[in-house]
């Protein structure tokens, strides 16, 4: 697995890792990249090149863990991708598969259980719209404010329920489909929910190793003062 770092070429990162593009925008960056390296991108759109390698690198792969983690994540800094990411999933992902979905449904005909997958789809994006609503709405206005909410688990274990659903999702597509149904359609359902699955996860391992330790350190500091 490869490991970037600044003199890495941008270009040949994403192009071995498609996946990356969603993450490089919501990190200031948009396609058109040309053979630039890493760093000289980040110098030229004001991005702390040690922040945007780590959330690279971590997204792909999930054994990565960045050297000096704690000060390149600051609280501000990963709230910021956290909250462009929840938006990039409601704004973009989700109705995304539900419009591959719909489609899906409509040109498959009966003779299939696409309608009991679609509806455990519509179960796991609600719970997954409502975690990242309280996040935007409460819990980071919260903690940008210095405050840290007491149900920092339930967050967490929100997020870790949501997660399995998405793998349910794609369990249930590749082993318990059954019936006729649009092959094409169908394709591009389980790949855009493999595309939100990796990305959410990868953004979970952020929350459980970053921000809240970051949290914690919070919490200890409040007790000491």
């Amino acid at each position: 697995m490869a490991i970037y770092n600044k003199e890495s070429k941008l270009s040949d990162a994403v192009l071995d890792n498609p996946q990356l593009i969603p993450v490089i925008n919501r990190l200031g960056v948009s396609l058109g990249i040309g053979d630039s390296t890493i760093g000289s991108i980040c110098a030229k759109a004001h991005i702390d090149s040690d922040f945007f390698l780590s959330v690279v690198n971590t997204f792909i792969d999930k054994d990565y863990f960045p050297v000096n983690a704690r000060g390149t994540f600051t609280l501000e800094k990963t709230i910021d991708y956290l909250e462009k990411t929840s938006r990039f999933y409601k704004m973009v992902q989700l109705p995304n598969i539900e419009r591959h979905f719909t489609s899906l449904m409509m040109r498959s005909g009966t003779d299939n259980n696409l309608g009991h997958l679609q509806t455990f789809f519509i179960e796991m994006r609600n719970q997954l719209s409502e975690c990242l609503t309280y996040e935007t709405d409460v819990f980071f206005p919260s903690l940008k404010k210095g405050i840290v909410l007491a149900d920092m688990e339930r967050v967490l274990s929100g997020h870790a329920e949501v997660e399995a659903k998405l793998h349910d999702l794609l369990y249930f597509f590749v082993v318990h489909l059954r019936g006729d149904y649009d092959r094409n359609l169908c394709m591009a359902v389980v790949s855009s929910v493999f595309s939100l699955e990796r990305d959410y996860s990868q953004n979970n391992r952020i929350r459980s190793r970053i921000l809240f330790p970051i949290m914690e350190e919070m919490m200890g500091d409040a007790i000491e003062n």
